[in-house]
């Protein structure tokens, strides 16, 4: 459970109140994940990974919100859709990943994979006055890769390249308008697509008198 109240004063110029603001957010949200994996060498310098996951959210949001006049009026409900309402969002996503790690000649390791990730989405408002465009279904593949070299004095060279994708949290999905600071409103989007992320990156690390110290630098596009 994730409640999130406020009661906002307002004061007009002569610091006199004008209004008071109430909003109740009853939350509820729910993540079940089921997972499973699997690694077997298949020679002395090879290995095979594999695995499935598969993540279910369950989220609600029973927002109502109340104005009261002057400093000691009675709180009566704001009839409009988006200021009460009741937000659903279901949120399935299904993922399996194979990964394949090789030992090489002249002390390099070679360590690629790829993922397959399907996101379903159901969005609603109990309140049929206000509606969710209906979001689709899609996949991503989600690939990476990393090469390395052990050095001579037993320090390593790595270069790699992962995707990532971010799909937006709650708090910027949920349409409930925040305005405990009149000054910084905030209202969440349904409607929001994820963020893909290409990654590229080059690291030395290396040990000076028994302290490991890393050193990176990327690249990295959103």
């Amino acid at each position: 459970n994730r409640n999130n109240d406020y009661t906002n004063t307002n004061f007009g110029t002569d610091e006199i109140i004008d209004d008071r603001v109430k909003n109740e957010n009853q939350s509820f949200n729910q993540e079940v994940t089921l997972q499973a994996d699997y690694q077997t060498p298949i020679s002395t310098n090879q290995l095979i990974e594999i695995g499935g996951k598969n993540i279910m959210r369950r989220v609600s949001s029973d927002y109502m919100s109340y104005l009261g006049v002057g400093s000691d009026g009675d709180f009566t409900e704001i009839q409009n859709a988006k200021a009460s309402n009741i937000f659903n969002y279901n949120q399935n996503v299904s993922a399996g990943y194979l990964s394949y790690t090789v030992s090489l000649p002249r002390s390099y390791s070679l360590k690629a994979g790829t993922r397959y990730e399907y996101t379903q989405i159901d969005a609603n408002f109990e309140n049929t006055t206000e509606t969710v465009a209906e979001i689709p279904s899609y996949g991503v593949v989600v690939p990476s890769v990393n090469l390395s070299k052990r050095l001579k004095n037993g320090n390593t060279l790595k270069a790699a390249y992962n995707r990532r994708i971010q799909r937006p949290s709650i708090q910027f999905l949920n349409p409930n308008i925040q305005a405990g600071n009149r000054l910084n409103i905030t209202i969440g989007n349904p409607n929001l697509d994820p963020e893909f992320t290409n990654n590229y990156e080059l690291s030395y690390s290396t040990f000076i008198k028994g302290t490991s110290l890393n050193f990176s630098t990327f690249v990295r596009n959103t």
